[in-house]
């Protein structure tokens, strides 16, 4: 029976771990609560379920409301949603057809506790407030409201490609795995394939021609039992991920058998790669994740070792292993501490060698003490393969390389105790040397490694014995007591130098654990604070080069998918045809490649693949300035960065591809909103020309000199306004295009105002015009005949928009170094919140008059920004109206007179 440890003072799990197991906690307890029913794919009766849950919850006095439910004309399912409340959907028009989407802005406003919200992975009509249904899930969440909602297997990111392999069907639309991670429950909706089979042929699941192509491709038993295994898998893997997190926050130690996962130890000996491969072919029969543990001793690896170490290393991370590194003079302590945090239940390990010195101080071999420590996890001891060697009791010295200057210190300053100890001798007697030897060893052990503290205590003891204890000048001793001084002298000196050397040892570590940790932060930061792709890459270039002494260069995907030739970053670095060849290796593998790797060892660089969730997003070049290889921990902090790196490189990329098909989505809709309007505007006075045209060729109307003027004059005003739209068009046209160029000249605004009102007395003929000029000259700087059409359109609009027979103000004035062009009307006013978009394109205020393109005030805003004015549009204080103000800087001259 498996028991339940409380936390022990020395078995502290990961902070990181706990951090960011509270965090998400403390960030579920804010937002809304979302639970998802998943199932293997359509027909397994996700939706039902969802309904059954939900009329659970309204009878408990929950207020329920239904979003959006696809009953898919399933009678079974449509009786389930009588009595919930629903929010009608919102209609949106896209390419003369009408969709009905999620009207998330009533849910919003309404606030109920709970809202159903089907399919998770739906892609919203066009001009929606989100591209995909699991966005505005998302924003309810954030809001406080609780979601129900359905999912398939297939729809998952990370399961695209396989469910792509398997079924032969490229699934389109897809939710990111992290919107699962957001999930608070998810409910796995199963059924048998034969099952599904059966209700896909009684008409439950589609209908029709439907089902019977459903059933030939994508509904064959094969398929389901892979998507069923698929959802299975996935749903246990969330389980175990909620266990292990509840078990970090509530600080229960494990292991909890509810899901098998290995753990095997890798060192630097050659016999880790045949141990790897057992723990690997163990896991794949199990089913179960494994763990490749590696634990830094501090012991001086020659560069052999180091390569085989990282070999091993890469082994076990290309067989699927997660890689776990960490630092820890108790070898045993560091593996039962990594085992209970990832809850390992099986350990894989090679049978350890006795030491006869180490295992009397360690309390036993590496095995022993894990037998010891680790009572509820089983360990597989695995038998080196090839000749049988010596496993005998052997004595290990420890390592004792150290600089020479470290020797020849150790030995000066021994040499200076040894004088000073005779000068005193006479004094303190020939033992109380011994207490002085042993204080030189102690402050020595404060500065240098263990090799030199080893040398320090041998040459204290044989001076000691030789110049101090009697008889003198021989090493030997005459009295046992003496004898046993010495002995203990040179004992508690090499034991005590070694301990100080561990916690000297043990407090780098932390100095450079957290020296990693600041590195991570700043790079982390930078990240974030980067507004694109280039910041990003020559902030991540610039910190391994500062940190490694290499030279770095990047290179990133192009949009088609390809590896580019050319530098993001690092441009001191030429790259030749070879080392581009390793760089798109590395980019078509997945896998690193270049110098210190098993592929392409000859090139002068390393190549990283930076992985992104979904696809490679580039690689990274290592020209390194040594042969000697990255220490391991370097080594993991160089994957860190180059994971990181990654990670913000897709995050932009994802961001400019969202930002590039919203833009298109945009430049689609205005296409259509333009063609619609245009059309409509153009056939109006088309059709008044042709009509007038007509009416002219009777001779009724010919003969009749009255109806003929009239007839005329509708003609000139029907001509007039198709020549106001097609200048609109192409004004519009020249400024989207950024090929609107201004021909300036200097000219007096009372002119401007003038000539333009003489240009329209015809369409301003049913209105009353009053007109206050500025008593002095306004002189300007603009394009005279850009600005006349600006402010022929501000009076349009002032005049089409109010009752005939009202008045028209004109005025124009001096303010504040600019001169101003004011046109106020009679009408209803603006709405307060068009106020912000009326000079929007082809915004139009809501119950207004058919007519217009909603182009007229667009083009004021462009041409009077164009000239660094301003224009701007108020309601009127004193009746109803609005108020049009143009400002336009005055010329030079004419502002430095005024100032």
């Amino acid at each position: 029976m498996t028991r339940k440890h409380e936390l022990q003072s020395d078995e502290r799990p990961n902070p990181d771990e706990i951090l960011k197991n509270v965090q998400r906690e403390e960030k579920r307890a804010s937002r809304g609560k979302l639970r998802i029913f998943f199932g293997m794919c359509a027909g397994v009766g996700k939706t039902y379920a969802m309904l059954e849950a939900a009329r659970n919850m309204a009878a408990a006095g929950v207020d329920v409301a239904v979003g959006v439910v696809e009953t898919h004309g399933r009678k079974e399912t449509e009786l389930m949603l009588a009595g919930l409340r629903a929010i009608p959907q919102k209609k949106m028009d896209y390419k003369n057809s009408v969709f009905l989407e999620l009207d998330i802005e009533r849910i919003l406003v309404e606030r109920p506790p709970l809202v159903l919200v089907d399919e998770l992975a739906h892609t919203n009509a066009p001009g929606s407030r989100h591209a995909k249904r699991y966005q505005d899930v998302e924003e309810i969440l954030d809001s406080g409201i609780d979601v129900y909602s359905t999912m398939n297997v297939q729809h998952l990111d990370s399961r695209a490609d396989p469910v792509r392999k398997i079924t032969g069907i490229n699934v389109r639309e897809t939710v990111p795995d992290t919107i699962l991670e957001l999930a608070d429950q998810i409910e796995l909706i199963d059924l048998p394939p034969r099952d599904l089979l059966k209700r896909l042929k009684e008409g439950k699941v589609y209908l029709g021609e439907k089902a019977e192509l459903a059933a030939a491709n994508f509904f064959k038993e094969e398929n389901l039992m892979a998507l069923r295994e698929m959802a299975l898998r996935f749903t246990a893997e969330k389980v175990d991920d909620e266990l292990r997190g509840q078990m970090t926050v509530k600080r229960i130690l494990g292991p909890w058998n509810t899901n098998e996962r290995l753990l095997v130890a890798v060192s630097q000996s050659p016999h880790s790669p045949s141990l790897i491969r057992r723990a690997r072919r163990m896991a794949f029969r199990l089913g179960a994740p494994w763990v490749a543990l590696y634990v830094d001793s501090g012991l001086v690896l020659s560069e052999t070792d180091q390569k085989r170490l990282h070999e091993n290393l890469e082994l076990a991370k290309e067989l699927g292993a997660e890689l776990v590194t960490t630092r820890d003079t108790d070898v045993a302590g560091a593996v039962n501490r990594v085992c209970l945090e990832k809850n390992v239940t099986q350990i894989v390990m090679g049978r350890p060698e006795r030491r006869f010195f180490m295992d009397i101080i360690s309390r036993g071999t590496i095995l022993e003490q894990l037998i010891r420590d680790t009572s509820e996890i089983d360990i597989h001891v695995i038998r080196r393969s090839g000749k049988k060697r010596f496993r005998g009791r052997r004595f290990r010295v420890p390592a004792v390389k150290a600089r020479p200057k470290d020797y020849a210190l150790v030995g000066g300053v021994i040499s200076a105790a040894s004088l000073l100890s005779l000068f005193f001798q006479p004094l303190i007697g020939y033992r109380a040397v011994g207490y002085v030897f042993m204080a030189t060893v102690l402050l020595l052990s404060m500065t240098t490694t263990i090799g030199p503290i080893f040398f320090a205590a041998t040459l204290g003891a044989l001076i000691w014995d030789f110049f101090f204890v009697p008889p003198l000048y021989t090493f030997m001793v005459s009295s046992p007591e003496d004898l046993m001084m010495i002995s203990a002298y040179f004992l508690v000196a090499v034991v005590a130098g070694a301990l100080t050397t561990r916690i000297k040892r043990q407090d780098a570590d932390l100095r450079q654990r957290e020296h990693h940790a600041n590195v991570l932060y700043e790079l982390g930061r930078s990240f974030s604070e980067a507004k694109d792709v280039d910041k990003i890459v020559s902030a991540a270039v610039g910190c391994v080069e500062t940190l490694f002494a290499v030279k770095a260069a990047m290179l990133m995907v192009t949009p088609e998918g390809q590896l580019s030739r050319t530098p993001t970053a690092g441009g001191a670095v030429d790259i030749v045809e070879k080392e581009y060849a390793v760089a798109f290796w590395s980019f078509s593998n997945n896998k690193k490649a270049g110098w210190n790797t098993d592929t392409l060892q000859s090139a002068k660089c390393k190549a990283l693949p930076l992985l992104g969730k979904v696809h490679p997003v580039g690689v990274l070049l290592l020209y390194p300035q040594s042969s000697a290889p990255f220490p391991l921990e370097e080594e993991n902090l160089i994957d860190t960065i180059a994971s990181q790196l990654a990670v913000a490189l897709e995050r932009e990329l994802l961001d400019a591809r969202a930002k590039a098909a919203q833009l298109l989505e945009e430049s689609e809709r205005l296409h259509q909103t333009l063609l619609n309007s245009v059309s409509h505007e153009l056939r109006t006075p088309i059709t008044s020309i042709i009509g007038h045209a007509s009416a002219l060729q009777d001779p009724g109307v010919g003969d009749n000199p009255m109806i003929r003027l009239t007839v005329s004059e509708e003609l000139i005003d029907s001509a007039e306004r198709l020549n106001r739209i097609v200048g609109n068009l192409l004004d519009m046209s020249r400024l989207s295009g950024g090929i609107l160029k201004l021909k300036k000249e200097v000219f007096d605004v009372n002119d401007l105002v003038s000539a333009t009102l003489e240009t329209l007395q015809r369409p301003l003929r049913f209105h009353k015009l009053t007109l206050g000029l500025n008593a002095g000259e306004l002189y300007c700087e603009g394009d005279y005949r850009f600005l006349e059409h600006a402010i022929a359109n501000v009076i349009l609009n002032a005049a089409y928009y109010s009752p005939t027979e009202t008045t028209v103000d004109i005025s124009t004035g001096v303010e504040g170094g600019y001169a101003f062009v004011r046109v106020k009307d009679e009408g209803k006013g603006i709405p307060e919140e068009s106020l912000d978009k009326i000079f929007e394109k082809f915004y139009r205020i809501p119950g207004t008059p058919p007519g217009g393109t909603g182009l007229g005030l667009s083009i004021v805003k462009n041409i009077v920004e164009a000239h660094n004015g301003t224009v701007a549009i108020n309601n009127r204080f004193d009746r109803s109206g609005a108020i049009f103000s143009i400002m336009l800087p005055l010329a030079a001259n004419v502002r430095q007179m005024a100032g």
